[in-house]
Parts: structure tokens; sequence; C-alpha cells
């Protein structure tokens, strides 16, 4: 029946694009758009969680202790290590994506999102699909609804998420063909309040894997293959959590807010760009607009750069976007740093110490 469904919607995402080239149509032929959903509170079949529900706990939201519970644990005991191959969807967005499953059995995209400041986070697509019992926190009739949900035990490999207030907001992604709706943003996000709390995660884009430990300490071996770069975590309401690494961007070291959760490259502020961008040749900036899911599109000026030194690493073709200093993506940072300049590398965030390791080439 899904598989029907599925060849239904592509046979009317080809039908509108010949329509449309026929027609001569000037839209954008394939694009995101964030698209908000209906309130979930009014829906019957939907289950509110109650301030005295025996079956889930509102202790943790009435005291603001959002992202502070939860269980994770290993099948094989302490001291393992935990390997997951990259999800399909890294082939196509270039974010840290691997395969994780519900306690019903449903299988979803767990995007490993440092950019990301709730614990756990998912959209109405997942509560309408699970059953999700939710505790709305915003009835303004005007704004997109959110709250926390209870969600089953998420598996990711041998790791399981357990009894973990996870956030929900009342819209979702979907992609479009000329309009058309043909594929919705369905990814559950793991956060940093998740993420840090195993003792380090590596993310191996050369073997396309991702690999945890919650007990055993990062060790790099051939220390010459390697070179670090410090991170500071910083706390906000609720549990909320940034992650700000010091890296050298051109040379100059940059203070950067590290985002797994982007395929992109750097995404930072006018003034910011104002201080590196004599140290960036041959870069020409065009007008644009940029996608970020639960955000929206955002104006950015945009453009690429030959060779960009990263550390002591050199990207090639290396992505840039300035945006405007009061930008809402520039609310809590003044640049973010994304995915594309470690394709080709293997990057580590080693929670126990506060540093993230890059990789080099053998021959370095």
């Amino acid at each position: 029946m899904r598989r029907t469904s599925q060849i239904n919607r592509r046979l009317r995402a080809i039908f509108v694009i010949v329509a449309c080239l026929s027609l001569g149509c000037s839209i954008h032929p394939v694009q995101m758009v964030v698209v908000n959903g209906e309130r979930l509170e009014d829906r019957a079949d939907i289950r509110l969680i109650r301030p005295n529900d025996k079956e889930h706990s509102t202790e943790d939201i009435r005291n603001g202790n959002w992202n502070n519970g939860g269980q994770l644990s290993e099948d094989s005991g302490q001291g393992s290590r935990c390997f997951v191959r990259y999800h399909p969807s890294y082939s196509q967005n270039h974010w840290m994506v691997v395969e994780g499953t519900l306690g019903n059995g449903r299988k979803y995209p767990v995007v490993l999102d440092t950019g990301a400041t709730p614990g756990l986070f998912v959209n109405d697509i997942h509560i309408l699909e699970n059953n999700l019992a939710i505790y709305p926190l915003n009835r303004n009739n005007n704004s997109v609804g959110w709250g926390i949900c209870h969600l089953p035990g998420l598996r990711i490999g041998k790791v399981t998420f357990a009894d973990w207030p996870c956030f929900y907001r009342e819209q979702h992604t979907e992609i479009t063909v000329f309009g058309l709706g043909v594929k919705k943003g369905n990814a559950i996000i793991a956060g940093l309040p998740a993420l840090r709390r195993f003792k380090y995660i590596v993310f191996d884009s050369v073997n396309k894997e991702v690999e945890f430990s919650l007990e055993k300490t990062f060790e790099p071996g051939r220390s010459d293959l390697w070179v670090q770069y410090a991170f500071v975590i910083e706390e906000g309401f609720g549990g909320n959590a940034f992650l700000f690494v010091n890296i050298p961007i051109a040379g100059e070291e940059t203070e950067l807010q590290l985002d797994t959760g982007s395929g992109k490259g750097l995404a930072i502020s006018q003034e910011l760009w104002e201080e590196i961008r004599g140290r960036i040749r041959n870069v020409k900036l065009r007008k644009s607009t940029d996608m970020y899911p639960y955000i929206g599109r955002l104006a950015c000026r945009q453009g690429a750069v030959a060779k960009l030194e990263v550390g002591n690493r050199i990207v090639r073709n290396a992505e840039i976007s300035v945006f405007p200093d009061d930008s809402l993506l520039m609310e809590k940072c003044r640049g973010l740093l994304g995915m594309q300049y470690f394709r080709d590398t293997v990057i580590v965030l080693d929670f126990e110490r506060n540093l993230m390791w890059v990789k080099n080439p053998p021959n370095r």
C-alpha cells in the first residue's frame, strides 16, 4: 500500500513537471519548504499528557529540566564501542545521519546535530504516525505549536535512548517539485544535550560510518595523523547547549558554532565576514537565500572559495554564506561551521577532553 502511494506521488510529480514546462513556468522547479501542520492537541486521536499522568512524568517539564532526563544504554555492556553506517540521506544532505528504530519498530533517519539545542526533537509527522502522547507548551493560535512528547525508546545500533523528554514542533520540511510536495522530512534530531552524554563520537565520512562510546576513552593512535581543536559547551535555559570550536579560518583562529546537522560550509555574520574577507581571495558573493529547517528561508549572500585554509587543511570549492548581523541564524553566534569542509576525512568529538580531532591524510 505504501509503495503504491509513493509511485502515485512520483507520477503526479512527473505530470506537474511536464505541465509546467509546457506552460513555461518560471517558479523554482525543486526546492525545500517548511510546512505548518494542524493543532495536534485539538485532534481526538492524539493523547495528551496530563500533569498527574502516572505513565508519563511531567516533573522535569514543569521544572524546566527538559534536556536533563533520560537514559542511555548499550547492549554489550560497559566499555564497548558501537559502529553505525551513515543513513542513505547522507548522499543528498551531507549531514551526520544514521538510522534509528523506535520502540514500535518504525525506522527513521536520525540526524546527529550539534547545532540543535534540544536533546531529542521530532515533528508533527512522527506524532501522527506513531500516535505519540504530547504535552503542549505553546497554546497561541497565531504561532506554530510545540511542546514535549513521549517518544518510545529510540535505538541506534546497540545504543538505546530511553525515557527522554522529547521536543516536538507542529511543522516539517517538504521537498517540492514545481510546488507539488513529493517528499516529507521525517528525520528525528538528536541534539547536543544527547550527544554530549557519550565519551566521544567519531564521524568517519571516508567510510561513511559513525562510532559511539559511552564508557571508552578516545584513543587517537598515531598522533601525527590528527590535529586537535579545543571546544567549549555553553548551556542555556532548560539544558539547551551550544558547542563552539576554535579553529583557524584562512590562517586566523576563529570561534564558530559546530553544526554537524548541516552539510554546508561556513554560515557567518556580516561582521565576521568583514574581519576575514581580506584573507580570502577571489570570492564573489551573490544575493541568495538559504533554507534552515524550522526557521525557513533566510536572506544571505553566497559564494565559493577555490581554496580555503581550514585548520591545517585546504578545502576546495569551500561554500560560504554571509548573513545580516540581525539574522535569526546569528542570534547565538557569529558563524556556524558545517560538514562540507570535512567530507573527505574523519572528525572526532571528544566530550571527555572537550577536543575536536581532525584526521590528516597518511602522507602529510
